[in-house]
């Protein structure tokens, strides 16, 4: 009888306590990168929602202007180094794209799309198409 107690009482400590340690069997799931950008990208809206709550207070005169600077600061500061940290973490993940830039039209320069025959700006000939429209 005490040891189906002792059972039952670890149980519901199991479930009761879930939602705290279920985020951390999550996160190590997926790799690093992936879960600090996700912590950075939630930590940024935070901050966001903390300087527009902060302003709409200051706004409605419940909050004093010495204090209101201060936190504004500490927001915005923060706010650099959680977007610093982003960009890092992106600019690490995003390969470059290949070369494959397109002509640019010969009357008036602008960049063209591949594989039009006309300029979609000017509407000329675009180099490489034969008059009745054929590709050479």
């Amino acid at each position: 009888m005490l040891i189906s107690c002792v059972i039952l009482a670890l149980a519901a400590g199991v479930y009761a306590l879930w939602p705290l340690f279920g985020n951390i069997v999550d996160e190590s799931a997926g790799s690093a990168a992936e879960t600090d950008t996700a912590y950075l990208t939630a930590r940024k809206t935070a901050i966001y929602r903390n300087i527009k709550e902060l302003e709409f207070e200051y706004k409605k005169e419940r909050l004093s202007e010495t204090d209101f600077l201060r936190l504004d600061a500490e927001y915005k500061g923060e706010a650099a180094e959680v977007l610093h940290k982003l960009d890092m973490l992106t600019a690490t993940a995003i390969k470059p794209e290949p070369d494959n830039k397109a002509d640019a039209c010969p009357a008036c320069g602008t960049e063209t799309i591949p594989g039009k025959k006309f300029c979609a700006d000017c509407g000329a000939r675009l180099q490489g198409y034969t008059p009745n429209g054929h590709k050479l």
